[in-house]
């Protein structure tokens, strides 16, 4: 899985989608089994990589489009990233590596286990 948020020079995002082009179509694309940081550049292997939150989502369209957003560190920088992974009958070996191999820090109660920070009920 590659992760890069860096936008264009004009801050804008890239746009060659098409409406029809869904999320399991563009990270099929991705699929590469590794983590590229937006803010610094390296690229790292999973196994570097803490996740400290997880939240899993469904297509409400398509179920077969389950997705999840990871909230990880980069092991180069410390910077706050997130990530989204194919899991299910979709994914791909890349999402596959990424699962398997990153570091499960969902208990440092760094981040909300499994859900988004505005989703936290824990007071």
């Amino acid at each position: 899985m590659t992760v890069d948020a860096r936008p264009h020079a004009d801050g804008s995002p890239d746009a060659t989608g098409t409406e029809e082009t869904t999320i399991v179509q563009v990270l099929a694309e991705y699929d590469d089994g590794r983590v590229l940081c937006g803010a610094c550049g390296v690229v790292s292997d999973p196994a570097t990589v803490d996740v400290h939150s997880i939240r899993r989502l469904e297509g409400e369209s398509d179920p077969s489009d389950m997705s999840a957003v990871l909230a990880l560190v980069c092991p180069a920088c410390g910077a706050r990233a997130t990530a989204v992974l194919r899991f299910g009958p979709e994914a791909g070996a890349g999402d596959q590596a990424v699962w398997l191999d990153t570091k499960d820090r969902r208990a440092s109660d760094t981040l909300p286990r499994d859900a988004t920070p505005a989703e936290d009920d824990r007071g």
